[in-house]
């Protein structure tokens, strides 16, 4: 599963179009909404990158939300994940929706987390909760952490 970047974050499009390219099975998250107050993130499989070809509520890029490429979150083997700073302990702020924080608590202990950031946007410590899930790697265009 790989986040769809948006505005200013490192662009993820590229890299989803060549892994379909290769033949890899790809999700990306889509974004449900259940109650005014209650949204939950899904990974939805695609085939192709014209398959996001709507608007999410937060002006991402999304696919249609289809019942049948629904990915299980414990079936994923590898989860890139956006954020606003990230922290030399793989810890990470994302953008205030809890989305990511609640989906990772739900994957196998084998899936990896990647963040994927510019190098400005790694700080020595970000602040964090007990239910804060840490990454396995991060990845900027000048290390890999």
């Amino acid at each position: 599963m790989c986040f769809v970047s948006f505005g200013s974050e490192v662009d993820t499009h590229t890299l989803i179009k060549n892994w379909l390219d290769q033949g890899k099975q790809i999700s990306v998250p889509c974004i449900e909404r259940v109650t005014k107050e209650n949204k939950l993130m899904h990974a939805v499989r695609i085939s192709d990158f014209d398959d996001l070809n709507q608007l999410g509520s937060f002006g991402i890029l999304e696919p249609e939300l289809n019942r049948e490429n629904l990915v299980k979150p414990y079936d994923l083997d590898i989860i890139i994940v956006p954020g606003s700073v990230f922290d030399i302990n793989k810890n990470r702020i994302g953008y205030g929706g809890g989305f990511y924080d609640r989906y990772l608590a739900g994957i196998s202990g084998n899936c990896r987390k990647i963040g994927v950031c510019y190098d400005f946007q790694v700080v020595d410590k970000v602040p964090y909760q007990e239910y804060d899930i840490p990454l396995d790697l991060l990845v900027t265009e000048n290390r890999i952490i």
